[in-house]
C-alpha cells in the first residue's frame, strides 16, 4: 500500500510540474541592451506566462559628415528616449511579439561652412555670402514600434536570460530649420527665402526614411 502511495505521489508531482511552472505568473527582471536604437536598459514585469510589461530608456550620439543637396554638412545625430512596450509570448516560451513606443529625443544638428560656391535653393552663392550654416531636424515626440524577438528569461527557472528584438519604429516626417550667420547676405530677404527652400529640400531628403530599424540585443536578471 505504501509503495502505491509513493507511486501516486510521484505521478501527481510529474503531472503538476508544468502547472507549477505556469503558476509562477509574475516576476520582475532588469537588464542592459544595445542596438540600432542606442544603448540603454529595460525593466520587465511578468504579468502572466503570456504577457510582460516593459519600460526602459535609450541613448545614442553619433557624429558624421554627409553631402546633402550640394552642401557638405557635419551631422550630430542624437537620441535620448523613454520606452514603453507590451511583450506578448503566445506560446508561453521565449518567442515574443512586441508593440509600444519611444518617447521624445530624436534629433540631428547640422553645421556647414562652405569653402566653395554652393547652391542654396535655386541660386549659387559664394562662401563669403553664405557664411556658416546651422540647423536642426526634429521628429515626432512619440514613435510607435512593432517587432518580434526572443526573451528566454521570462518563463525560465534560471535567473539570467538573453533577449533580442527585430522591428521598426515609425518616426514620421522631420521638421527642419536652417539659418546662416556671418555671411554677407545673412539678412538678405531673397537669401532667406532660398534658405527656407533649402530646409524644405533637406526635409524631403530625410523624409525618405520614415521608419527607423530596431535591432537590439540584451541581457536580463530576474529577481
Amino acid at each position: 500500500m505504501r509503495n502505491i502511495l509513493h507511486i501516486l505521489a510521484a505521478a501527481s508531482a510529474l503531472l503538476c510540474a508544468p502547472g507549477a511552472a505556469l503558476a509562477q505568473t509574475t516576476g520582475f527582471s532588469v537588464g542592459p541592451s544595445v542596438g540600432t536604437d542606442g544603448i540603454g536598459a529595460d525593466a520587465l514585469y511578468k504579468v502572466s506566462p503570456f504577457v510582460a510589461a516593459r519600460a526602459g530608456f535609450r541613448y545614442a550620439d553619433l557624429s558624421l559628415s554627409e553631402t546633402i543637396d550640394d552642401v557638405s554638412y557635419d551631422l550630430d545625430v542624437g537620441f535620448t528616449a523613454g520606452l514603453t512596450a507590451l511583450d506578448i509570448h503566445p506560446f508561453a516560451n521565449g518567442f515574443r511579439v512586441s508593440g509600444g513606443a519611444y518617447f521624445s529625443g530624436r534629433s540631428i544638428d547640422l553645421g556647414a561652412t562652405p569653402s566653395r560656391p554652393v547652391e542654396i535653393g535655386d541660386r549659387t552663392y559664394t562662401p563669403q555670402e553664405v557664411g556658416m550654416l546651422t540647423g536642426t531636424s526634429d521628429w515626432n515626440n512619440a514613435a510607435p514600434f512593432l517587432g518580434v524577438g526572443f526573451n528566454n528569461g521570462l518563463n525560465a527557472i534560471k535567473r539570467f536570460g538573453f533577449q533580442a528584438m527585430l522591428g521598426a519604429a515609425y518616426i514620421g516626417d522631420p521638421d527642419v530649420t536652417l539659418e546662416a550667420t556671418g555671411g554677407l547676405l545673412a539678412s538678405d530677404p531673397a537669401f532667406q527665402d532660398d534658405l527656407d527652400e533649402e530646409a524644405q529640400r533637406l526635409a524631403d531628403d530625410l523624409d525618405d526614411f520614415p521608419f527607423h530599424p530596431v535591432l537590439s540585443l540584451g541581457l536580463t536578471v530576474r529577481f
